[in-house]
């Protein structure tokens, strides 16, 4: 919508605007041309110095208005053979929008960046959805490789971007095992018993329960900052994995789920209870929100406990406020080692379950995860030093 108004001076040298159409402009008026901008802003247009100037315009800003709305330029919007046609601007729009809706923001911050890459990667000409092709999505492969992504990192992000083209009914012939390199799954490689003490040796009394409950749980870094008093069942030692919408959590995959805690961590839970830091919430930082650096703090406990490999290279913020710069460092003196995550203990439990007769499916169950083969990646892998009867016993003997 777009008005034209007069701009002018009262008897008391005030500007006042009066829009055209309410009687006679007043003397020594200038015309300017009012509509709400792609974005939703109301705007301005340059004066005009007489309202014929306005009015030749004001179709031409609203058209331009519309155009850019869509993502296109004025002549593409006049176009009528695009009128059925969905810009890639408009469809990315649109599917961000309702990613928010369910996803966390983190992992729409990332769907957001790598479509951003993908509309980069895109020829000039590729403006609507119907003309991204297969060689579309190789030429995206080849800029991603290009800046020094890894496969795993190329499938990821082409993932998103496949997602967005189903969303919008495309159908290309772009196969994800034959168009893409092969990468590794990295195994599950959960922690030995004695790394696990040397681990815990080195670690205060509120860094034991924080990650014995990691352990003892195999639950995600989120579920474990959001962990309340209210989800734990002391009676039945069940720790209820739930949705928090006041705070903005949502468990993976938006299901709720019971783990079942080993009954020295349900001791540990009811100790720390009578003097609980927070009413609501069971760990939480120094200004009494749930803590959310678990990851961090777990990678200078590996520090301390002299744990690191001594071989990784890692960014680090060096500095403090605005004097910050980024600097590679050995994990030989900073907690920057890539063999110690939380998803090690993880599937440190998991693998323990398993170990003690714990029930596929019902591991599966207390993981969160939605397919078996997803949980089959966290299991199958035995202590190899507990197998050393075996291998002898199978070995061929040769005389």
């Amino acid at each position: 919508m777009a008005s034209i108004y007069a701009r002018y001076r009262d008897s008391s040298g005030t500007w006042k605007y009066e829009r055209v159409g309410r009687g006679k402009p007043h003397e020594g008026s200038t015309f300017h041309i009012r509509f709400t901008d792609a974005e939703g802003r109301r705007k301005w247009s340059s004066p005009y110095a007489t309202v014929q100037d306005a009015k030749d315009d004001v179709e031409d800003v609203a058209l331009t208005v519309k155009a850019q709305s869509a993502g296109l330029t004025v002549a593409e919007y006049e176009d009528r053979t695009n009128v059925n046609r969905t810009p890639v601007a408009k469809a990315i729009e649109k599917f961000l929008a309702e990613a928010s809706k369910t996803k966390k923001k983190k992992t729409v911050t990332g769907y957001k960046q790598n479509l951003a890459q993908f509309q980069e990667s895109l020829a000039p000409k590729s403006r609507f959805m119907d003309e991204i092709t297969k060689e579309s999505l190789c030429n995206f492969r080849d800029f991603l490789a290009g800046k020094g992504y890894e496969a795993r990192t190329q499938h990821n992000r082409l993932m998103t971007v496949l997602s967005l083209l189903k969303k919008n009914k495309i159908k290309t012939d772009f196969s994800l095992t034959a168009d893409l390199p092969e990468y590794e799954e990295e195994p599950a490689v959960p922690y030995e018993p004695a790394d696990l003490k040397t681990l815990f040796a080195a670690m205060d009394d509120e860094e034991v329960v924080r990650y014995k409950f990691f352990l003892g749980t195999a639950c995600r870094d989120k579920e474990v900052t959001y962990a309340a008093w209210q989800d734990i069942d002391f009676a039945r030692g069940i720790y209820h994995i739930r949705r928090k919408p006041d705070v903005g959590f949502t468990p993976k995959k938006h299901e709720s789920r019971d783990v079942k805690m080993p009954t020295e961590l349900v001791e540990l839970l009811k100790e720390r209870k009578k003097h609980a830091p927070n009413p609501r919430w069971i760990f939480v930082n120094e200004e009494g929100r749930p803590d959310n650096h678990f990851l961090r703090k777990f990678k200078r406990i590996a520090l301390r406990a002299g744990m690191n490999c001594g071989h990784c290279i890692a960014p680090w913020t060096a500095g403090r406020y605005h004097t910050t710069r980024k600097i590679l460092v050995p994990c030989k003196t900073h907690p920057v080692c890539e063999h110690h995550y939380l998803h090690r203990l993880r599937k440190t439990c998991a693998s323990n379950w398993e170990a003690k007769g714990v029930p596929v499916r019902t591991i599966q169950y207390m993981l969160g995860h939605k397919s078996l083969e997803t949980t089959q990646k966290y299991l199958g892998i035995t202590n190899l030093d507990s197998l050393t009867d075996k291998i002898d016993a199978a070995a061929t003997v040769v005389e």
